[in-house]
C-alpha cells in the first residue's frame, strides 16, 4: 500500500440525548480520528427514533461538524451508523453442515458459510430482522470450543451462534434519518457491539466480561466469554431520568439540570462535604444556593433502581459472576458519574473499570475521544473495518465513505487484516 492509499470511514451514533460522528482514517488495523462532531438529539426516545426530521437534523449537525474539523476537501456521502433500543434482542441458535460423506476434508470458509447459514434457518416474526450472526463456537467432529476451524480437517461440522434481531420498522427508521440527512447507509451495527469492541481487551473477553454501557435512554448490558458475544439486553432507563428526576429538586430548567448533573452529580453525600453550587433560575438571569450532597439521594435512589435491574436480567438468564471472571466494564456518559465506579463494586461485587476507546486502537485525536460516549462510534468503525476487511471488501470506487476534491478514490487493502 502506497501513501496515498488509504480508506476513510464516517461513523454516526444516534444516541436519544445526542448524536456523534466520528471520521476517522483506516492506516492498518488502526482508527486515526480526523474529524468528530456533536449535535443535541430530541427526536429519539429510549433509544430508537420517535422523530425523523428532528433525527435527521441532528445527524446532519453532527456529521457536518466532524467534517469541517477534518478538513475543507473532505466530503461525507456514506456513513456507517448504529442502532439502539430495548426491541434488540438475542437468540441462541445451533447449525450443522456435513462437509462429506465418505472422507475428511479441509474446512473453507464457504463450509463455515454453510454452517452459519443452517444455524440461522429458524423461524423469524415478520416484524423483525437479523442484525447480526454471532458464531460463539464450532464443532467439528464432536471436538467443541473451536472458535475458527477454518484449515482443519472434519466430516461434519456444527456451530453455535448468537443471533441478534430487532424490530424491522425501527431500524428502518435508521436508514430513513440517515437518508433524510443526505447519506447513504453503508451498515448498521448495534451499539452493544460497537461499546464492546472499543472498550475491551481480548484477554478480557476471553475470560469474561461484563459491558454495561450507561447511555441517555437505555442501559446496555452485554457480555462476552470465550471471546464471543453471549449476551445482551437493553434496559430502558438511562441517565436522563436522573435528569428528570432533579428537575422539581432543582426548580429550574432540564438543560440547566442536565448541565448541573454532569458537573456536580455524585452518589455519595461524604464526598460532597459541605460544598455549596450555585443554581441558576430557568432564565439564567439568578442564582440561589444549594448544598452539592443534597443532590445524592435523588441520584442514588435511580442508580439503585438501574442495577436492580440488571441483576435481575442477568439471574433471569442465568448469568453469574463465573461468566464474568475478569469484571464489569462501565462505558457510556452515565459512566462518568461521580460515585457509580464505588456503587457497582459495593452491589456487584469483583473488579469494576471504567471503559474508553482502546488507546492501541485510536489515533489521530485520542485526547478527544477518550471519553465513555465516545465508545460505540469508535467500536463501530473498528468493527466494520474487521469484518470488512476479512470478507476482502471494504470500499469500492462506486461506494466510498467519502470523497476529495481532487475525486481520488479511496481504497482499502485487504492485505492488512
Amino acid at each position: 500500500m502506497s501513501n496515498q492509499d488509504e480508506t476513510i470511514v464516517a461513523a454516526v451514533d444516534i444516541g436519544t440525548t445526542k448524536v456523534v460522528t466520528v471520521i476517522a482514517e483506516i492506516r492498518g488495523k488502526q482508527i486515526n480520528v480526523i474529524g468528530v462532531g456533536e449535535e443535541e438529539n430530541n427526536g429519539s426516545q429510549q433509544g430508537t427514533i420517535s422523530n425523523i426530521s428532528e433525527a435527521a437534523r441532528a445527524v446532519k449537525a453532527s456529521v457536518e461538524k466532524a467534517q469541517k474539523i477534518a478538513g475543507k476537501d473532505i466530503e461525507v456521502n456514506n456513513v456507517i451508523a448504529s442502532v439502539g433500543g430495548k426491541h434488540l434482542t438475542g437468540i441462541k441458535s445451533h447449525g450443522v453442515t456435513t462437509l462429506t460423506l465418505s472422507r475428511e476434508k479441509e474446512i473453507t470458509q464457504a463450509d463455515k458459510d454453510r454452517a452459519i447459514e443452517s444455524a440461522k434457518s429458524m423461524p423469524l416474526p415478520a416484524d423483525r430482522e437479523i442484525l447480526h450472526v454471532i458464531p460463539t463456537q464450532y464443532i467439528i467432529d464432536g471436538q467443541d470450543e473451536i472458535m475458527d476451524p477454518l484449515g482443519m480437517s472434519g466430516v461434519r461440522i456444527e456451530t453455535d451462534v448468537y443471533i441478534v434481531t430487532g424490530a424491522t420498522t425501527l431500524v428502518e427508521n435508521v436508514r430513513k434519518t440517515i437518508k433524510m440527512a443526505g447519506y447513504e447507509m453503508d451498515d448498521i451495527y448495534i451499539q452493544p457491539i460497537g461499546s464492546g469492541n472499543a472498550t475491551l481487551y481480548e484477554d478480557e473477553k476471553e475470560l469474561g466480561v461484563l459491558l454495561i454501557d450507561i447511555g441517555g435512554g437505555t442501559t446496555d448490558i452485554a457480555l462476552y466469554h470465550k471471546n464471543a458475544l453471549k449476551f445482551i439486553k437493553i434496559i430502558p432507563v438511562g441517565g436522563k431520568y436522573i435528569t428528570g428526576d432533579l428537575v422539581p429538586a432543582l426548580q429550574t430548567s432540564k438543560s440547566i439540570t442536565e448541565e448541573i448533573k454532569k458537573q456536580y452529580g455524585l452518589l455519595y453525600e461524604e464526598d460532597a462535604g459541605e460544598e455549596i453550587i450555585e443554581v441558576p433560575d430557568r432564565t439564567r438571569t439568578s442564582t440561589r444556593p444549594m448544598f452539592r450532597k443534597d443532590l445524592a439521594p435523588y441520584i442514588k435512589y435511580r442508580i439503585y433502581e438501574l442495577f436492580d435491574m440488571v441483576k435481575k436480567e442477568l439471574k433471569n438468564e442465568g448469568i453469574d459472576k463465573s461468566l464474568y471472571g475478569a469484571g464489569i466494564v462501565l462505558t457510556g456518559g452515565g459512566a462518568k458519574l461521580n460515585g457509580l465506579l464505588r456503587f457497582v463494586q459495593e452491589n456487584m461485587g469483583g473488579s469494576v473499570r471504567i471503559g474508553v476507546p482502546l488507546q492501541e486502537k485510536v489515533t489521530g485525536r485520542y485526547e478527544v475521544i477518550d471519553k465513555p460516549q465516545y465508545s460505540t462510534v469508535v467500536g463501530i468503525i473498528d468493527y466494520f473495518v474487521r469484518e470488512h476487511g476479512k470478507n476482502e471488501r471494504l470500499i469500492s470506487s462506486s461506494g466510498g465513505f467519502l470523497t476529495k476534491t481532487s475525486d481520488k478514490i479511496k481504497k482499502f487493502l485487504s492485505e492488512f487484516f
